[in-house]
């Protein structure tokens, strides 16, 4: 099937549904448009859009489209703005292929939402080339995909829009992760002397069973968490530490605050060592809660020093704990205990 209304000679310059409200595309891979004629189309009633695996998609109609009632369009990755129409490619993307085919413009630029259960995405769910086009994303939310080994793809490549004098690149409008059940992630993204990721208005992170993770985030970005305030790590098996250090970071960083952090939960991370190993200080001034549970390996959580103003009890497996000292001097404590 490549259209689901063919045109005809006779077929009038206006077309209207009125009643249709939902619209559903899924696994055809030879669908290039609901309609490729010139003729003016009218939806007034239809409010949900859903284009899954539509491999050859390259635009609803030719002609004028009316939707004035939707406002999202769902795809397999997530949800997007059509703002800007219905034209854009609705299958995903991989690192390998960066070039969209017939010049169907990418699906990223207008990405408010990525929301991905139990599908082969490849080993990266954003591809490096696209990193400048995430204005508007706004939440992830992965469960259940294999062979995801990282979340952003970092690396050098051409045409990617970046040059040696830009180093920083912002997802601005970020304010919620979820990642869930991936076997194979190692980190939301491998740190390089190229760029750094910041997300100036993260709110909320949670992750989950996600055996071989081996950080969170990295120290180069640390600073730009200014707005986190829900921070949830559970079941990670192999994750040494949440925050990993850099030695050029170590040199120029004196202290990390996480201004706005008032939530921390660490739960099951059995080679868990410490929030971060390395010696900068951390200003926690928001923190109130902070659970830690069944993480036998944690014997410090800053080899820095570590204000928490806010804190006066910690939840542990064996129920809620008095922080009379400073923070490392009670995980030492109760170590040794």
């Amino acid at each position: 099937m490549k259209v689901i209304i063919k045109e005809e000679n006779e077929t009038p310059s206006e077309v209207v549904f009125p009643f249709l409200e939902t619209l559903e595309l899924d696994d055809l891979p030879n669908l290039k448009g609901f309609f490729l004629g010139m003729n003016e189309f009218l939806l007034p009633s239809l409010v949900n859009v859903m284009i899954n695996d539509c491999d050859e998609w390259v635009m609803f109609t030719s002609g004028q489209l009316e939707t004035p009632k939707i406002k999202y369009l769902h795809t397999s990755f997530g949800k997007h703005s059509i703002e800007h129409g219905f034209n854009f490619q609705t299958t995903f993307p991989t690192s390998l292929d960066p070039t969209i085919s017939k010049g169907t413009p990418s699906s990223f630029h207008n990405l408010i939402e990525i929301n991905i259960q139990k599908r082969d995405v490849g080993t990266s769910i954003i591809p490096s080339h696209v990193l400048l086009q995430l204005e508007k994303l706004q939440q992830i939310t992965i469960e259940r995909c294999k062979g995801v080994k990282e979340v952003f793809e970092v690396v050098a490549v051409e045409g990617s829009g970046f040059n040696a004098s830009q180093t920083v690149v912002q997802i601005p409008n970020l304010t919620q992760v979820e990642l869930d059940c991936l076997n194979d992630l190692k980190y939301l993204w491998k740190s390089n002397q190229w760029m750094v990721l910041e997300f100036p208005n993260l709110t909320t992170v949670d992750i989950q069973f996600c055996d071989r993770l081996e950080h969170v985030f990295t120290c180069s970005m640390a600073g730009s968490l200014v707005q986190l305030q829900h921070l949830s790590i559970s079941n990670c098996y192999n994750i040494k530490m949440i925050l990993k250090e850099e030695e050029e970071c170590d040199a120029k960083v004196n202290e990390i605050v996480l201004p706005r952090l008032n939530y921390l939960h660490l739960d099951g991370l059995s080679s868990l060592k410490g929030f971060c190993l390395g010696k900068m200080a951390f200003s926690l001034p928001a923190l109130e809660t902070l659970n830690i549970s069944y993480c036998p390996a944690i014997t410090v959580f800053t080899k820095g020093h570590v204000s928490t103003p806010e804190l006066k009890l910690i939840n542990t497996r064996i129920g809620k704990c008095d922080v009379r000292t400073d923070l490392n001097s009670f995980i030492e404590t109760k170590q040794e205990e």
